[in-house]
């Protein structure tokens, strides 16, 4: 049998450890202080702050090694298959939506958030849960799109599940700065979904703050990229690779109006699994 040649670094190549997949996406954001959070839109979607000190006992604030010495990446309660929905509703459309926005030279995403966007905010009173994949504590729970009538069509379903990652992500962040006992001024989003101008501006109409897009929303590359650049004396701090490689491509401010409904709708979408977990440890008892 023919061997392969192993292949070895080069010797005296340098080396460098960074640390955790969220350490360096918090990091290549440029969040840092105490009044700017990041969300990060993936799969597991969830908000991260720079910490200085090991926190203990919390409940909302779960600490990380940070990459920067002597200091901690603070991670919040998130979204399990929180993008992944968008994916899910974008896909069970079939080829047939597909083929539609290839025509209008969109993406299929393009075209949802173009049909979202002439949705009113809060989606005509139609709101979804993003139970898809239930807490290992909690198995009866399922995710649900509740409150359709007439008015609702693809468009509707599709921003209410922007609103839906938007309004719990507000939940968790609000846990998280109220246990810190702080309070931000800007958040920033990273991601695939903010490239969505639409899932921004949401984004700062429920939260009621700016909301910062970079030029480079792959942050975890970024950030491996800016730990190379200290570690090999391209730049004498963290803080000055941050200002040197992390570039601000836009922001959005909250429309006053939107942010005002959004806060009388906000404790009505929290009080939903109140209400409807009973029905679902009831099904589950059948279908599980």
């Amino acid at each position: 049998m023919r061997q392969r040649k192993r292949q070895v670094f080069p010797k005296g190549l340098p080396v460098v450890a960074t640390s955790n997949d969220k350490a360096v996406e918090g990091l290549g954001t440029g969040c840092m202080g105490d009044k700017t959070a990041c969300v990060s839109l993936g799969t597991y979607t969830a908000a991260m702050m720079e910490g200085k000190e090991y926190l203990r006992d919390t409940k909302a604030v779960w600490p990380k090694f940070s990459c920067m010495p002597n200091k901690y990446l603070y991670d919040s309660n998130g979204i399990r298959r929180g993008m992944w929905t968008v994916s899910w509703f974008r896909d069970i459309l079939g080829d047939g939506f597909a083929k539609a926005a290839a025509e209008q030279g969109m993406s299929p995403e393009e075209l949802l958030s173009k049909e979202a966007e002439s949705v009113p905010v809060g989606s005509d009173g139609l709101m979804t849960v993003l139970d898809w994949l239930a807490p290992v504590d909690a198995r009866y729970k399922k995710g649900m799109m509740i409150g359709f009538d007439g008015r609702s069509d693809r468009g509707h379903m599709y921003r209410s599940i922007l609103e839906a990652v938007a309004m719990t992500m507000k939940r968790h962040v609000d846990d998280m700065t109220q246990e810190m006992g702080v309070s931000l001024d800007q958040v920033i989003i990273t991601g695939g979904g903010s490239n969505s101008d639409l899932f921004m501006q949401i984004f700062a109409d429920v939260f009621g703050i700016k909301m910062v897009r970079n030029v480079v929303n792959g942050a975890a590359g970024l950030g491996s990229a800016i730990c190379a650049a200290v570690a090999s004396g391209a730049y004498a701090t963290f803080e000055e690779a941050v200002d040197n490689m992390v570039k601000i491509k836009d922001s959005f401010l909250p429309n006053e109006e939107n942010h005002k409904l959004y806060q009388k709708i906000l404790p009505i979408y929290t009080d939903i699994t109140r209400h409807t977990d009973e029905i679902l440890k009831k099904t589950y008892e059948i279908f599980e």
